[in-house]
């Protein structure tokens, strides 16, 4: 299937990206359909949304899949005078339609919001409520097979188009706040480093790299514990897969400090600068040819390469060339 069919098909879905769907959102179900996934199994959408789909993949209509429950029309309210301020709720609206501030009183932009629900869970204080929006006025459409006029169509539309635009901008301005961050930190790692010391040069390098790995691992136990405490006991399916992720990701940093740490302790000094440099290379090729690799990682992948050679000249015995 091509990308073009993607993309007209989540072109009918409501881009609510609530996740009902057993989706982390509508262009990832967008890819189940195009891939062979039943076009009934978007609550928002309703049958409105399964009609369009059937007429566009040439596919028979079918019935609403209710074990995923229904999601009429409707909007976030914040009980503003109960709010406590903790922007949890702020963080997992996925189109940004929920502003405020730590500790101020947050609100919802109903005319943004698309009703996903993925806020109610997060709330500590339980002070948000979905109110309904009669004659399908809000941003999902009603489901139940009532009739709309064209005009309702047509509003209809260009409320997904906004939320699409919103929903694909919040991920644009996440990705530039990580790599802020990842920068930010870098930063903080080299200010942090203690004078250089009259150690072996291979030694040093391989002491950096797992001192990096312990940092990389310590961050993804406290961004797990933190994603945990803030989901709560009851995670939505969008959250136990964004969990799941963590989970991966904490486990795969553990593997690499095992790693490195076993590397450190049985090779020779020698050996090991010229192991550290393939692995540098091999790691910065894996980069170049990533569609997804940003300027930052290009360059402190180049930059382990570029220590990872003084490192083994340095290391070579007497009279060998590196």
């Amino acid at each position: 299937m091509t990308m073009t069919l993607i993309q007209r098909i989540d072109a009918v879905l409501p881009q609510t990206q609530c996740g009902k769907c057993g989706h982390a959102g509508c262009r990832p179900y967008a890819e189940g359909i195009a891939s062979g996934e039943p076009i009934n199994r978007c609550p928002p959408g309703g049958e409105e949304t399964i009609a369009s789909l059937a007429q566009l993949l040439h596919l028979p209509v079918i019935a609403l899949d209710t074990d995923r429950g229904e999601a009429p029309a409707q909007v976030a309210y914040i009980r503003e005078a109960e709010c406590i301020g903790c922007t949890k709720c702020i963080q997992v609206c996925p189109v940004d339609a929920i502003v405020g501030a730590p500790k101020l009183m947050h609100t919802v932009l109903s005319d943004e919001c698309t009703g996903c629900d993925l806020c109610l869970a997060p709330c500590p204080v339980d002070c948000i409520d979905l109110l309904p929006l009669h004659g399908g006025q809000g941003p999902a459409p009603m489901v139940g097979g009532r009739a709309h006029t064209p005009g309702d169509r047509e509003a209809r539309e260009r409320r997904r188009l906004r939320a699409r635009q919103r929903f694909e901008q919040r991920n644009l301005r996440l990705e530039r706040d990580e790599q802020r961050k990842r920068a930010e930190r870098a930063v903080r790692l080299a200010r942090s480093q203690p004078a250089a010391t009259p150690v072996p040069a291979a030694s040093a390098g391989s002491d950096q790299m797992i001192k990096q790995a312990k940092i990389a691992l310590a961050m993804s136990r406290a961004q797990l514990a933190r994603s945990q405490k803030a989901f709560g006991p009851t995670p939505s399916e969008q959250q136990l897969q964004v969990l799941t992720s963590l989970a991966q990701s904490l486990a795969s940093a553990e593997k690499e400090l095992d790693r490195l740490q076993a590397i450190g302790t049985s090779v020779p000094d020698h050996k090991k600068a010229k192991i550290q440099l393939a692995m540098a290379k091999a790691d910065l090729a894996r980069l170049e040819n990533a569609p997804t690799t940003t300027p930052e990682a290009l360059a402190a992948a180049r930059l382990r390469v570029d220590q990872a050679n003084e490192a083994l000249g340095l290391a070579a015995p007497s009279g060998e060339a590196p």
